[in-house]
């Protein structure tokens, strides 16, 4: 008889999050270990509900970009290349969220209303980028307040990703340079230096 193969829980996440995706939310576990390889019962065993494993693999994860928002700009590289760097970041991350998000609302897995929508992680996200830009502008000139751009910055990308979504119409990696190159002149002002 031969052994069981042993995966590990990111192993187990990222399958779910993958059959989910394609599959959508009512996907069986059965097709989550088949992916692996396992039984459904040993994934059963391992991860709980259905319920509880559709919210590890598809709860949205903060982005790593989250850390750089932390920390002031740096004085060595144009301001205007290091907001481009990070929304080209979160470009990415909500290009991966917003699919998995829908994909809990499509059920009914959402925040509760008593839920705190102020350590939410859409929040949080704001409150960090709006601190950077406030570091920011310290160093260049921003043409709006830091709370305006962050809204601004981050309401597109969402936009951006739930149209690329919906429309099925993934976007390429040099549409996004393009398009997030064009978004930060709209927050930077043309006389930076």
């Amino acid at each position: 008889m031969s052994r069981p193969k042993e995966v590990t829980d990111a192993q187990i996440i990222e399958a779910a999050r993958r059959v989910f995706l394609a599959r959508g939310a009512q996907a069986p576990i059965a097709a989550v270990a088949n992916e692996l390889g396992v039984s459904s019962t040993a994934l059963h065993l391992r991860m709980g509900s259905k319920k509880a494993l559709l919210l590890k693999a598809l709860c949205p994860t903060d982005p790593p970009v989250l850390r750089q928002l932390a920390e002031n700009p740096a004085d060595t590289t144009p301001l205007d290349r290091q907001l481009r760097d990070i929304l080209l970041q979160l470009q990415g991350w909500a290009e991966a969220e917003i699919p998995a998000t829908f994909t809990l609302y499509s059920i009914g897995l959402m925040p509760e209303p008593g839920d705190e929508i102020e350590n939410s992680q859409p929040a949080r996200l704001r409150r960090a980028l709006t601190g950077w830009l406030r570091r920011a502008a310290r160093v260049g000139q921003l043409a709006c307040p830091p709370r305006v751009a962050a809204d601004i910055l981050l309401g597109v990308l969402e936009a951006r990703a739930l149209h690329a979504f919906i429309s099925r119409q993934p976007i390429s990696a040099r549409e996004s340079r393009v398009f997030v190159k064009e978004l930060v002149a709209t927050v930077l002002p043309e006389d930076r230096g």
